[in-house]
């Protein structure tokens, strides 16, 4: 008897969930990403580390003075506290350095307010840090104007050394890519929603035809198109026109 209730709950927990649509997937059904580092053809840093780098230079509560030091050095203060907008006084016509200890090995970005050069150096090995990927940050009512990202080691203490700059001042902002990956789904169909069993979870600028929605049933290019959850259910066309796993 008892055996006969638990299947019947369980057809009745099935029907419900099926009637209130399409589940939330366990990110761990998602394809693993263990990679840390910037991805082999990132050619720029997406809207999402970019507008959370911006909304920390917009806001005052998350600036930290800094006077940087005049020479390249481990002892220079340093600029690793996450989420905080880094504002450097360097000497008067010249660089400036301040020092940066990544908690997580990985790739990191240093946004900054003026397009003037950045070095990285490793405080043990003295060898110069090459650049990852750097380019011009265009955001609408953003200080921030260029970006730089490095490869780093957990650990490990770093020289960042700046300038010379315009009035001798610069914001820097750090951040980790790992904490501003977003998902993106392929959406085949262009139908603005993506399918479930492609995506990637990126920093980078997505690659075409990627959207952050998903739940498309039918992403077939052409034919896929009407078909999606923002779809209208039309009645007695034996399709699910909105993907909610029935047909009226």
């Amino acid at each position: 008897m008892m055996k006969t209730k638990r299947i019947a709950l369980s057809a009745l927990l099935s029907f419900g969930l099926v009637a209130c649509g399409p589940m939330e997937e366990p990110e761990s059904t998602f394809e693993a990403q263990d990679s840390q580092e910037l991805e082999a053809g990132c050619t720029s840093m997406g809207t999402g580390i970019t507008t959370h780098a911006c909304t920390h230079a917009g806001n005052p509560t998350d600036h930290v003075s800094i006077t940087a030091n005049a020479t390249r050095t481990t002892s220079a203060p340093g600029i690793s506290t996450k989420h905080k907008a880094y504002d450097l006084a360097l000497p008067s016509g010249a660089e400036g350095s301040v020092t940066y200890v990544p908690a997580t090995t990985g790739s990191y970005a240093f946004y900054r307010t003026q397009s003037v050069p950045i070095t990285v150096v490793n405080g043990s090995t003295s060898a110069t840090v090459a650049s990852a990927l750097t380019h011009a940050v265009s955001a609408s009512g953003c200080s921030l104007v260029s970006v730089s990202v490095y490869d780093l080691t957990a650990g490990t203490t770093y020289i960042v050394a700046t300038g010379p700059a315009t009035g001798n001042a610069i914001t820097v902002v750090p951040e980790f890519l790992n904490d501003t990956r977003t998902r993106y789904y392929q959406d085949a169909d262009g139908d603005g929603y993506g399918n479930n069993a492609t995506s990637v979870l990126t920093a980078c600028t997505p690659p075409s035809g990627y959207t952050t929605q998903r739940f498309d049933c039918n992403d077939t290019p052409g034919s896929g198109a009407s078909i999606n959850p923002g779809a209208t259910e039309i009645c007695g066309n034996g399709i699910d026109d909105n993907c909610d796993g029935s047909q009226c």
